[in-house]
């Protein structure tokens, strides 16, 4: 029978990890800490456990899933180091009053429905794609300025951004995988 370990929740996922609380991460190690944690806490190990320890391996799992989730996706690892710091990211209504961003922002999807009728439409979604991740480089770049300065206004800005880009990058994939399936 299986000791069941407990895990710590209330920590937070860097220290989880083994990683210092920065938006560059070691992706190599974040992801060797996720499967050694996994092949601990997962709930496979526990079949034969009590319904209590069934329900922790199974909590604990979770956790750790979410945990790797956020910090191997740059905009919510950004996001949730601004929440460590007691910034509110609840953003959903807001809209940013950076009007050049938001110029490039409608000339950007402007550009992605160009595609539909550009002689080379996959040429011009990755014209895009560079274009994009260009600007996620620079938010990305702000956005580690403006946190080691502890402006984290401005952090939080840049990581909205930085959501924006995504946001608009997946756009552009699934425009990309029509456009494969049209022209082939």
């Amino acid at each position: 029978m299986v000791k069941m370990p407990i895990l710590d929740l209330k920590q937070d996922y860097f220290t989880l990890f083994g990683l210092n609380l920065s938006f560059d991460i070691d992706t190599r190690k974040l992801h060797s800490e996720q499967q050694r944690l996994q092949s601990v806490f997962h709930p496979d190990r526990f079949v034969n456990g009590s319904d209590r320890e069934k329900r922790l391996s199974v909590q604990q799992a979770s956790w750790i899933n979410q945990a790797y989730e956020t910090l191997s996706n740059p905009v919510k690892r950004t996001r949730y180091m601004l929440e460590l710091n007691g910034v509110d990211m609840n953003d959903e209504s807001e809209t940013t009053a950076d009007t050049e961003f938001l110029t490039e922002q409608i000339s950007l999807r402007e550009e992605m429905e160009a595609c539909h009728v550009n002689p080379n439409p996959l040429d011009c979604c990755e014209q895009i794609a560079q274009k994009l991740d260009s600007k996620s480089h620079q938010y990305s770049a702000e956005f580690k300025i403006f946190y080691q300065q502890g402006d984290l206004n401005s952090a939080r800005q840049s990581s909205r951004k930085m959501q924006f880009i995504q946001r608009v990058a997946e756009q552009l994939s699934e425009l990309q995988f029509e456009l494969e399936e049209e022209f082939g």
